[in-house]
């Protein structure tokens, strides 16, 4: 009898010394018949928790849909967003037709009023009984210059697209570097004018395009390598020579240089107000307007954010009109930014 109840499993709850009569197959833990039915309980017990968390959650769900329908909500932002976009879309096409549209307006208008003058010219050359060789081969230049200038408009007019706008561009409205004198090397297309590393001197460069009606806005960019030196920014009138120096500069242009001293055709400066603005740096950001209809160029400075203005004597300085920027030392440049006639 002894041997057979030592080979009795035991309950295996705590503190029991009962015999173990029933295996659980969950927990692989054998109970007696007390244990048994407690631990029944106890997964009966857990089993009614998950289905109160289960109940619990449906509920939830069902208060949830019945007060507002996500799925619902998040279609409607879809559809607010699609329509939003496509209005979007549909006022930046329409500001790209109205661009395209005073576009070439203006083109008509300027070509119009070429031929217009063109003509009275050759009527009163006729009636006068007025002109030799050279005037028809100036006039026969004009008609050549005014074609190329129509050929070269409707070719060069592109519309482009980034992720932000959508813009119509013509490329022969963009200002480029042309002509220069003393050591200047142009480079990038036009857009950037530097002083070589010769020696120091004057040297002077000037844009291409020529300035006779309207607004314009060009930005570029002036890099200085040492403060001590001097540059400028000006307009001179195409009828005039490129300068030699900058003596002869500040009689032919109206501007400013970098130590914010101005030039004036030679006009006299001390009926002026010198403003401290760009003297002692050697970075400069400049959006340059010029304003033939009013007869006037200024400048802002986007570092300070000052504006300058300078009125501009036409019997000194007749249209047209074109950039002109003196560098002094080595490795001074400049470099065109953008360039568009305002509207």
């Amino acid at each position: 009898m002894a041997s057979l109840s030592s080979q009795k499993t035991p309950c295996t709850s705590d503190g029991c010394k009962s015999v173990g009569i029933l295996k659980c197959e969950g927990c692989s833990q054998i109970f007696c018949r007390k244990h048994v039915n407690e631990h029944r309980n106890l997964l009966n017990h857990q089993l009614d928790e998950i289905v109160l968390e289960h109940d619990a959650l449906q509920q939830l769900f069902v208060e949830e849909k019945s007060k507002e329908n996500y799925y619902d909500h998040l279609l409607k932002q879809i559809d607010k967003w699609e329509q939003e976009s496509i209005m979007k879309i549909q006022q930046t096409a329409n500001e790209a037709r109205q661009q395209i549209e005073i576009l070439f307006s203006l083109q008509k208008a300027l070509v119009s009023t070429e031929l217009h003058n063109q003509a009275e010219e050759l009527r009163k050359a006729r009636i006068d009984d007025d002109f030799v060789e050279t005037d028809l081969h100036k006039w026969i230049n004009m008609l050549e210059k005014v074609q190329h200038n129509v050929n070269n408009f409707i070719h060069s007019t592109t519309v482009s697209e980034d992720s932000t706008e959508l813009g119509v561009q013509n490329s022969e409205n963009e200002e480029r570097f042309g002509k220069s004198l003393g050591n200047i090397c142009i480079a990038e297309d036009g857009l950037l004018a530097y002083h070589l590393k010769l020696d120091i001197g004057d040297a002077f460069v000037c844009g291409m395009k020529e300035y006779s009606s309207g607004k314009y806005e060009i930005r570029f960019l002036m890099n200085k390598k040492d403060s001590k030196y001097t540059m400028s920014f000006n307009i001179i009138s195409k009828s005039t020579s490129i300068p030699k120096n900058e003596f002869d500069q500040e009689k032919s242009s109206y501007g400013w240089y970098s130590n914010d001293n101005i030039c004036l055709c030679g006009a006299d400066l001390s009926l002026y107000t010198v403003h401290h603005d760009m003297s002692g740096e050697t970075t400069f950001e400049i959006e340059l307007l010029i304003d033939c209809d009013n007869r006037k160029i200024s400048y802002f400075n986007e570092r300070t954010k000052n504006r300058r203005e300078l009125n501009v004597d036409i019997t000194k300085c007749p249209f047209p009109w074109q950039l002109l920027f003196y560098l002094f030392n080595v490795e001074d440049s400049v470099r065109l930014l953008s360039s568009k006639q305002l509207l």
